[in-house]
């Protein structure tokens, strides 16, 4: 099978991810509106539960309720299940449940590997459907817990961070929804949104007349956008806030809108300070109770971060991919593009970071960075003096190697590699697999760690020893992000094929074949 260049999958990856966060965001925002029309607390919860499957591309989504005299929660709603377990099934309600937990510490739960989980047991009822994966975010109640929102799935893809904001997001909807009719009764709100809802939000929120005059802005807008009080821009033109680059997105969406659709765009408006912001909008009809457009809803998410470092990236790997001639290939300029690749992983990692969610998620993320920038020191320092036709190898790994041993751990690594000469531009993809393959020996193993590096002829075979007891079955399957043996996978030039565990060593050992 072919393999995708770095950048390229590097670029991929970050459209799938920036799609599933779109479409996300949009659904959190349509069920919010629906929201404010229902008068039913049953069709709100599987309309939720449907939604939660649609965002996260999966079977399975589900509503728990604490059973009264009890401390189980019962199955009350939800998709994919089988029919006679909804109103039936039961699950632990205790802390050494996910569910449990998540409801008395009111934290969320995500755990990717429930068969390996060390925190929790796993519910009889997840073993039934063969459940791998699971997120339980709590829901808030009135007076007292309501319940907690759930998402499962058997297959496909991790769970990551940010499905967790979109999980707090629909279960936001739902507390809100069901204090309203706690509040209301059955009756619907006279007109027809609920300013504590729309205040909950942490994203600028507007809802506009069918003319697209502001009539309500959130707390969080108006702080986002640096507007002292909302009579600044309440009657006004919600285009007359944009940039004129930036108008005639914003008038098609509405139009949209008003016509009944809900649209999603991108596009830059500074605040009211004139600092600069890029927004991720997504728009959508409040209908009357006799189904025709009486105003819309506007929900912004603040994603100028997010779109600097994507902006650096694609830079980046605008440079990495720079044609140059064999007569123009000088030095300098290769070891330019070396650093630049080594730059282009930092940025990525920078970025997942900044989408955490999770505090110690984003550290270990921040931390990983750093690790690459000690390697492309160590570049720096080896080009100083590396001839124009190559590196060599043994004194190039032994300069890294030691590099790592004292950035990450008090642990010895010992180094036993043939003398073989590699231009520097395949170099630095053999020091970033290597440096990834011992940091995940100083990290999971124990005691010397050896690495040996064998000259093939047309490849390298890397094999990396620690005194650890071996791998788990699942292991090279990604754990959490997955990006590291992702990047080992890709820089060696033989994709999956390149991986093979010694599982009949005594200890840990694992060989990575590598292209010259």
């Amino acid at each position: 099978m072919h393999q995708l260049p770095p950048d390229e999958m590097i670029r991929l990856a970050l459209q799938k991810s920036q799609a599933r966060l779109h479409k996300q965001h949009q659904l959190v925002v349509e069920y919010g509106v629906s929201s404010l029309r229902s008068t039913s607390l049953d069709t709100l919860l599987t309309q939720a539960c449907t939604v939660v499957a649609k965002g996260m591309h999966t079977r399975f989504a589900k509503v728990l309720m604490p059973l009264p005299g009890s401390d189980d929660f019962l199955l009350t709603h939800g998709v994919g299940w089988d029919p006679s377990d909804i109103g039936h099934a039961k699950v632990g309600g205790d802390v050494a449940s996910p569910a449990g937990y998540a409801l008395s510490t009111y934290r969320p739960v995500l755990s990717n590997h429930l068969g390996q989980e060390q925190r929790f047991r796993t519910p009889d009822l997840l073993k039934k459907y063969g459940i791998e994966r699971a997120i339980n975010v709590p829901i808030r109640g009135a007076l007292q817990p309501f319940g907690v929102l759930e998402a499962d799935s058997t297959e496909g893809d991790d769970f990551i961070e940010s499905d967790l904001v979109f999980l707090e997001g629909i279960s936001n909807v739902i507390s809100m929804a069901v204090e309203r009719l706690a509040n209301g009764a059955d009756e619907q709100l006279p007109d027809r949104y609920s300013e504590s809802m729309l205040n909950a939000s942490p994203d600028c929120v507007k809802i506009l007349t069918t003319h697209g005059d502001i009539e309500f802005m959130n707390d969080a807008g108006m702080y986002l956008m640096h507007i002292s009080e909302l009579a600044e821009v309440r009657g006004k033109p919600w285009t007359q806030l944009w940039p004129d680059d930036s108008k005639p997105v914003v008038r098609d969406a509405m139009a949209r809108s008003v016509a009944g659709e809900s649209a999603r765009f991108e596009a830059y408006c500074p605040t009211a300070g004139d600092e600069p912001r890029w927004w991720d909008v997504t728009i959508a009809p409040i209908l009357s109770a006799e189904g025709k457009v009486d105003r819309l809803i506007a929900v912004s998410r603040d994603i100028t971060e997010r779109h600097q470092h994507e902006a650096q990236l694609l830079s980046l790997i605008a440079v990495q991919n720079t044609k140059l001639s064999d007569s123009d290939l000088y030095l300098e300029e290769i070891h330019h593009r070396v650093k630049n690749s080594l730059h282009l992983v930092n940025t990525l990692l920078q970025l997942q970071a900044n989408l955490s969610a999770d505090e110690a998620v984003k550290v270990q993320l921040q931390t990983a960075a750093s690790r690459v920038l000690t390697i492309a020191s160590v570049h720096e320092r080896l080009y100083q003096t590396a001839e124009t036709q190559g590196v060599l190898a043994s004194e190039y790994l032994g300069a890294l190697l030691s590099d790592l041993g004292s950035a990450l751990a008090e642990r010895k690594i010992v180094l036993n590699a043939d003398a073989f000469i590699l231009p520097p531009q395949r170099m630095a993809p053999l020091g970033l697999v290597i440096s990834e393959l011992i940091t995940n020996a100083l990290k999971y193993g124990k005691g010397t760690i050896g690495v040996s590096v064998q000259n093939a002829g047309d490849h390298a075979v890397i094999t990396v020893r620690d005194e650890g007891e071996g791998f788990p079955e699942s292991y090279p399957e990604p754990s959490g992000t997955g990006l590291g043996m992702r990047l080992v996978k890709s820089y060696s030039g033989y994709g999956a094929d390149a991986i093979t565990l010694d599982r009949l060593a005594e200890n840990s050992t694992i060989c990575v074949k590598f292209k010259l």
